[in-house]
């Protein structure tokens, strides 16, 4: 018998990550934008965009509606100490729902810079680089033809936290059964999925003192020209109308609203969006390879 499974995999994802890689920098170069592919595989990839995916979640609504009231007057200490474990845990268990051959997208802190320009390499995602301790955003996305059966493990991504993982038992029952009712709606989405090749954009996060700067739109510019490579759609998930209106300027729109319900917390209302693809505007044929 040949090499085991596991090597077969690695082998395939490898592969798998290398040609993403080299699409992101055609795109980038004919976009001059400063994107770049990381690994959540190295510790500190993992850790700095955690980090600015952790920041950007806080403010979600998703996120207020699993944490619910825990504020207290008497203990205000104990009551971050519980939405900081919260967010910890959440943030993790998000990025462990991707599938294996998910990829990390990153905008570096150079992007603001007047030297961030076309001729920019972009490091190859096996290259021993990592991404500067600044960023301004990132993204997790799934490629078409991702295995649903494939699913990181949360315990091997908790590694590179600096906290041990905490269960939303600890935050009480109604924290306990909000998480429940997300999972299995999220179970349920990820068991249904769509009947059509697609891409999809799990977190999308820009650093709390980057906002409103174009950071996110930056990001969706990039996804979306990817997609369209493919003449395929991107799709997503999104809570509260800020943000669905916020992609419906960026061309998405909504397939379908879901409530999701559970005692007497209040109804959380989630979106699923789809934004189709356009005629090919970048011929990366046109584009010489990175070398």
């Amino acid at each position: 018998v040949g090499g085991s499974w596991d090597d077969e995999w690695e082998e395939e994802t490898g592969a798998s990550r290398e040609d993403f890689a080299s699409r992101v920098q055609l795109v980038h170069m004919h976009l001059n934008l400063a994107v770049r592919p990381c690994l959540l595989s190295n510790s500190r990839d993992f850790e700095v965009a955690r980090q600015v995916l952790r920041d950007s979640y806080a403010e979600e609504a998703i996120f207020k509606w699993l944490l619910g009231d825990v504020s207290s007057k008497k203990d205000p200490a104990s009551a971050q100490t519980k939405k900081d474990l919260l967010l910890d845990w959440v943030v993790d268990w998000r990025i462990a729902s991707c599938q294996s051959n998910s990829h990390c997208l990153a905008i570096p802190s150079s992007a603001n810079h007047p030297s961030a320009s076309r001729s920019s390499a972009i490091p190859s995602s096996s290259a021993s680089s990592s991404l500067p301790l600044d960023l301004l955003g990132c993204a997790l996305v799934t490629c078409p033809g991702s295995k649903s059966n494939q699913v990181v493990s949360l315990m091997s991504l908790l590694a590179y936290g600096a906290s041990p993982p905490t269960p939303p038992e600890a935050l009480g029952q109604a924290c306990k059964a909000r998480f429940a009712a997300l999972e299995h709606h999220s179970r349920a989405r990820d068991r249904l999925g769509s009947h059509t090749p697609h891409w999809y954009i799990h977190m999308l996060a820009v650093s709390p003192e980057h906002r409103s700067k174009g950071i996110g739109r930056m990001m969706m510019r990039i996804v979306s020209a990817l997609a369209d490579q493919d003449a395929l759609p991107v799709q997503l998930q999104v809570s509260g109308s800020r943000n669905k209106a916020y992609f419906e300027q960026c061309g998405f729109r909504v397939m379908e609203a879901i409530d999701i319900c559970c005692d007497d917390s209040p109804t959380l209302k989630i979106f699923n969006m789809t934004r189709v693809p356009f005629p090919k505007s970048i011929c990366l044929d046109q584009v010489s390879p990175p070398r």
